[in-house]
């Protein structure tokens, strides 16, 4: 199953993690029909170049904006400043919710960020394509 991103949210995703370099950035998205629309930005309040944990005010706001809006929340997102753009052992241990994608933005080349989608259930990672739209 493929998950769409509107260029304009992908744009502020990848600026949002090139400015929080060299720390890890995170964020939700939200959208419908598979399709991400709308980007909320969250506080790593870990301020650490290896992990995040999102400020819990911060997303529950944007799950509250989520829902008033009438969207879904599809995907969350998280830098990798050093790393490749898959999934960390801590990454899979702690996909407590199976029901979002996952996109990993990758800094290891900084000014050329790559970002890949992935389904974490049970422990089992799988990649799905992320389009621009």
């Amino acid at each position: 199953m493929d998950i769409l991103i509107r260029l304009p949210v992908y744009k502020i995703m990848l600026a949002h993690t090139q400015a929080s370099y060299p720390l890890e950035a995170c964020g939700l998205l939200a959208g419908q029909d598979n399709c991400i629309t709308d980007i909320y930005i969250i506080e790593n309040i870990l301020h650490s170049p290896v992990a995040f944990e999102m400020d819990a005010q911060q997303q529950i706001e944007a799950m509250l904006n989520v829902e008033a809006q009438d969207l879904e929340l599809l995907a969350a997102y998280h830098s990798h400043p050093q790393g490749p753009q898959t999934p960390s052992e801590t990454d899979i241990s702690k996909a407590y919710y199976p029901e979002l994608t996952q996109i990993i933005v990758s800094l290891r080349n900084q000014s050329r960020p790559e970002a890949r989608a992935f389904t974490i259930i049970n422990d089992l990672v799988t990649e799905i394509q992320l389009l621009l739209k």
